[in-house]
């Protein structure tokens, strides 16, 4: 006891002396700095609220200790005296000499090391726990948000030579959470099948891909979407009062499985009583009769009754009241359980564009794109013509996105400036490249293709082409402003050395060359008239085994011909784009024919359409068909076996092999037809986990097709048909089309084919 009574009266003297030395100032006469290693004294010195000749207290020493903790360099700060000496000892925080990561997977090194870089945790920087310790916390986040909730992130520091660390940072992944089980009670007036089928989140399917498959893949952000899905999906069947009582995800204890129980509580099913317009709509009696969805007698819908206020605020807008809105005020009858809707239009005031601001042309002329624009400066706003504009600037093939955003101008309560944003895709090119095609062989071009020559919208493309199937050299220039109106011109030339042996058709070679012109005259919006007449020269060379019907041809027309081809064609296109396009339709009607004094007489009238249906914002339903027929005239026997349609392979019916269904010559070879029709169906689809990556496009599709002829061998009669998936790359060299198809509809004998491919071919 006394000894320990002793030892207190020693600490207690010590910590008296120390107060008291520095209970009086002094005057610092030189500054010591002990401990440093890396850190220059200088620093130190810089960052210290003391000076040589100062007068230095007891007050100023906690100041100057957080000072230079302040700095974020030292894990100790310590100041003492020794007569008029200031001394300072620190401890260095080491550097970080290494950084090793292991064990992840799913997030790239690179992409881990750039956030710690963001964090001040790189090679070279100062130690920093506190900043380590948060992104460990935060990259355990991560793995939740993918997924991976039994994922843990450790971090361990070993020392290194000269007052530097390394960084380990040890990830265990684990095995993916996935949805067990999802069930929903509560509900009586639907079946909880239905209810399931409105949810992203859910176990997989039996017949899933695990791979292609995210469905079982829990995330909070795509239950609070499914849980809004299921609200819309009863109000839009006129469940006004549905409420989602409760919530609750529960996790098996391994961490591996999820079970997601959802309670709803449905209430009662309304209908419409009446829908009434307040008065000073602004609107006549017809615009209101094309805008309301929403009858009396119907079931409540509440999409019906905000596409009504989408419709009658877009009629507003094109009138220029821009900042228009539409309030819907429900009157309940709850005896009857019905609703009445009173429609009240605020429509502001009446808006005008003082200016246009066009920003993102780098490469293009500012005229360029403010010819596309159907709202103009200095008239009324209209929203369905800053629509039209968006979609214009987003059709021109070096756009890739296109904004329109509205700002106020200040001081000015009916004015408004439109900001236009384009973002640009590379248009002007030189590619040398080589690819692949099953119908063509190798293939290799050098192309110099401008769809945008020199920032002013004309078009340049000069090709050449070389495969063991064909040899292709053109020359091609488009100004599609020549005049201010939009009338197009342009011209081309071409020589084309075609074999057709090589391509698996028949037993000849074609050499021809000419040249064109072409004009394309806007009708509206929409519409459009193509005309194009050219001079042109083919000859045919018979190869070493032509076909008997071939031979008959040459020697009833001659083998070399002068032609004055002539087309004329009608365009429809309301697609969004023109490269991947997910909302709209395009028909093309031609008819292709050789003028009066040409060596053969033949007209070719065909159709070439699409129709694209967007399911949701990344799945695109697409309906596409062609369907052409051939006729001779005058002294020409029958229409050139050259020009003749085929069917089969990429582009036509996948599954068969190219050109392959239809007639046989006495060679074996397909003869092709006189009159052909195709179609097919497509679901297209961002490519699982690259949703991000624009240029690349999976599809899943039904192809049907069939070919017909007035003459020769006997025709195999009936459709053929396949199904299958598909896939396309914009790749650098071009476009890469890949298929796997199977024939669900086939006769005995075709040339059946399930993968195909090409590379660099046109698109």
């Amino acid at each position: 006891m006394k000894k320990q009574t002793l030892g207190l009266s020693i600490a207690s003297c010590l910590v008296v002396l120390s107060q008291t030395s520095w209970a009086a100032a002094f005057v610092v006469r030189d500054i010591e700095v002990n401990g440093l290693e890396r850190v220059p004294a200088g620093t130190v010195l810089n960052y210290l609220p003391a000076r040589v000749g100062q007068q230095f207290d007891d007050a100023q020493s906690s100041n100057a200790i957080k000072a230079l903790f302040d700095t974020g360099l030292f894990e100790d700060v310590k100041m003492g005296r020794r007569g008029d000496v200031l001394i300072v000892n620190v401890v260095e925080r080491p550097a970080i000499g290494e950084i090793n990561i292991k064990g992840n997977r799913k997030i790239e090194t690179a992409k881990l090391m750039e956030v710690l870089k963001l964090r001040n945790v790189g090679k070279g920087d100062t130690l920093d726990k506190a900043a380590l310790l948060g992104i460990q916390q935060e990259l355990e986040e991560q793995y939740r948000a993918m997924g991976y909730y039994g994922a843990t992130v450790e971090t361990t520091i070993e020392p290194l030579l000269r007052s530097r660390v390394a960084v380990n940072i040890n990830v265990h992944e684990g095995a993916p959470t996935r949805i067990k089980s999802v069930k929903i009670v509560g509900n009586q007036a639907f079946p909880e099948s239905v209810l399931l089928n409105q949810f992203e989140s859910g176990p997989r399917g039996a017949l899933s891909i695990p791979f292609l498959s995210s469905r079982d893949k829990y995330s909070k952000e795509k239950l609070v979407g499914d849980l809004e899905k299921l609200s819309s999906f009863y109000r839009d069947r006129g469940y006004l009062n549905f409420q989602i009582t409760s919530t609750d995800v529960t996790m098996s204890p391994d961490k591996k499985d999820l079970f997601v129980t959802v309670g709803v509580n449905e209430g009662e099913r309304y209908q419409i009583s009446d829908v009434n317009v307040a008065e000073g709509s602004g609107l006549t009696q017809k615009q209101l009769a094309e805008s309301i969805k929403i009858r009396q007698g119907q079931v409540f819908s509440q999409k019906n009754l905000e596409e009504t206020r989408k419709n009658l605020e877009s009629k507003l807008g094109s009138q220029g009241f821009a900042a228009a809105k539409i309030k819907a005020t429900p009157e309940f009858d709850e005896a009857n359980k019905q609703v009445g809707i009173t429609l009240e239009a605020d429509a502001g005031r009446r808006m005008y564009v003082r200016r246009i601001d066009i920003r993102g042309n780098n490469r293009t002329k500012d005229e360029v794109y403010r010819r596309e624009l159907r709202q103009l400066e200095s008239s009324q706003f209209s929203k369905e013509q800053v629509e039209r504009s968006k979609t214009r600037l987003e059709r021109l093939p070096y756009v890739e996105e296109a904004t329109i955003e509205a700002e106020p101008v200040a001081g000015a309560d009916d004015q408004l400036d439109l900001i236009v944003t384009v973002k640009e895709r590379s248009s002007n090119q030189f590619r040398v490249g080589a690819g692949y095609s099953q119908s063509e062989g190798m293939l290799f071009n050098i192309n110099l293709n401008q769809e945008n020559f020199m920032g002013s919208g004309k078009q340049m493309d000069v090709n050449v082409d070389n495969s063991k199937v064909n040899k292709n050299y053109s020359i091609n220039y488009t100004n599609p402003y020549y005049t201010p109106d939009g009338i197009s011109r342009g011209f081309g030339v071409y020589y084309n050395k075609y074999d057709a042996q090589k391509a698996s058709i028949s037993s000849y070679a074609s050499n021809r060359y000419g040249a064109n012109v072409n004009y394309t005259v806007p009708l509206s919006e929409n519409d459009s008239v193509y005309a194009s007449v050219g001079a042109e020269k083919r000859k045919i060379v018979l190869g070493t085994t032509p076909s008997t019907e071939i031979q008959n041809y040459i020697t009833a027309n001659g083998a070399s011909y002068t032609q004055v081809p002539v087309t004329v064609s009608y365009v429809h296109d309301t697609r969004n784009r023109t490269i991947f396009p997910t909302d709209g339709q395009h028909h093309r009607v031609s008819l292709q024919a050789t003028a009066p004094g040409s060596k053969l007489q033949y007209q070719k009238l065909s159709y070439n359409g699409a129709l694209y249906v967007p399911i949701n914002d990344n799945v695109t339903f697409a309906v596409k068909g062609k369907a052409g027929v051939a006729k001779a005239s005058g002294k020409t026997t029958e229409v050139p076996f050259f020009d003749k349609y085929y069917v089969g392979g990429i582009g036509s019916v996948r599954g068969f092999e190219d050109n392959s269904v239809g007639a046989r010559d006495s060679n074996g070879d397909p003869t092709g037809g006189d009159s052909m029709a195709t179609a097919s169906a497509e679901l297209q689809f961002p490519v699982p986990f690259a949703e991000d990556v624009k240029g690349l496009k999976m599809s899943t599709f039904v192809d049907a097709g069939k070919l017909s002829k007035d003459k020769g061998t006997t025709l195999s009669p009936g459709l053929r048909a396949s199904a299958g998936i598909g896939a396309v790359w914009l790749s650098p060299i071009g476009p890469f089309e890949i298929s796997y198809a199977r024939p669900i509809k086939s006769k005995e004998g075709d040339k059946k084919q399930s993968v195909q491919f090409s590379i660099g071919a046109s698109f």
